[in-house]
């Protein structure tokens, strides 16, 4: 065998190595086998040659050259690291076969092992999400309205016109959350539309449910104060506040609303916020609530402030969330005065 020959096989398994396909073990094992064929080889061609090779005679009538009676034995011994090279890459799992096919195609290795083991793919990036907020906005209400008017006629009383909004992005995809202005007397109330959307190709926004009247708003036709909060469970929830004025009295009452993957789910209701004082001549009583000592998934305070410092508490119960009984074991229904 050639010094060049053993030079470029060196070389291939030099590459696979680089590319992974060879463990540095089975790489110095294969470098070993090599080096030992190549100091035969040279050895066996410097030594004198073989008198018995002189008188043997030719054989199918050609006539070799006593230097050229080795070379079966060469290829003998090439093919047979070809073939333990060959075991070893395949034994790997997706490896090339021989070191000859690295040569011939020295990408080969790289993509057999990128193949065993391909790395981890990172989602692609939403081409909206990138945008600003503004022009997100306007995707979600084209995708919900369309170029016409934003107004929808719920029932045959309910007509809500939808204004401001927000897009948040749940874990299931983005959801367009809108403030709905109802018809402006005592018994109009306002809503919160939520609607869900799925983002397309082209940099637009196609629905995929509605809910135009999910969350119940304040009187005269007024939408509900109302935020995200990220604590009260795994997904989003929507808190939201209600109410109104009824002859000097002020209540208000808050409802936690879940985002699911199949539609917004209402948690709990309860009484908030209570003002007597411009209805009576004796200053009245005032009561105001908010989420406290959250649990996650579990349980959170309302603790009011005010006349009296109160502290309701809620626990899970399936999908819901109710307060815990009160001393004479029924549901406590309101922690403070009520409309």
């Amino acid at each position: 065998m050639a010094t060049d020959d053993h030079l470029s096989r060196l070389e291939r398994l030099t590459r696979l190595r680089e590319a992974g396909a060879l463990s540095a073990e089975e790489f110095d094992r294969e470098k070993a086998q090599l080096l030992q064929w190549h100091e035969a080889t040279v050895t066996t061609a410097s030594s004198p040659e073989d008198p018995e090779n002189k008188a043997m005679p030719a054989q199918d009538g050609e006539g070799r050259a006593p230097g050229k009676r080795r070379w079966p034995f060469a290829a003998l011994a090439g093919l047979t690291l070809l073939g333990g090279s060959g075991w070893a890459l395949a034994h790997r799992g997706g490896a090339t076969s021989s070191v000859a096919m690295a040569d011939a195609a020295p990408g080969v290795a790289r993509k057999a092992s990128a193949t065993q083991s391909p790395p981890t793919a990172k989602p692609a990036p939403s081409a909206i999400r990138s945008l600003p907020e503004e022009k997100q906005m306007d995707l979600a209400f084209d995708a919900v309205f369309g170029l016409g008017e934003r107004e929808m006629r719920v029932t045959e009383d309910a007509v809500y016109t939808y204004a401001k909004g927000k897009l948040v992005w749940a874990s299931f995809g983005p959801v367009l959350i809108v403030e709905g202005n109802g018809e402006p007397y005592p018994a109009g109330l306002g809503t919160l539309g939520i609607f869900y959307l799925r983002e397309m190709h082209g940099a637009k926004f196609a629905e995929t449910g509605r809910w135009p009247d999910a969350v119940t708003g304040s009187i005269m036709g007024n939408p509900p104060q109302w935020k995200i909060r990220r604590d009260i469970l795994d997904g989003l929830v929507i808190e939201s506040t209600a109410g109104g004025v009824w002859q000097g009295y002020v209540c208000d009452a808050k409802t936690l609303t879940e985002l699911t993957p199949t539609g917004p789910r209402s948690l709990v209701t309860f009484d908030s916020h209570y003002d007597s004082s411009g209805a009576t001549e004796d200053g009245g009583q005032t009561y105001d609530g908010t989420i406290v000592n959250v649990v996650r998934n579990r349980s959170f305070d309302v603790r009011f402030d005010g006349s009296r410092l109160i502290t309701q508490h809620f626990v899970r119960k399936g999908t819901h969330y109710v307060s815990l009984p009160a001393a004479d074991g029924e549901e406590s229904k309101s922690a403070i005065p009520t409309c």
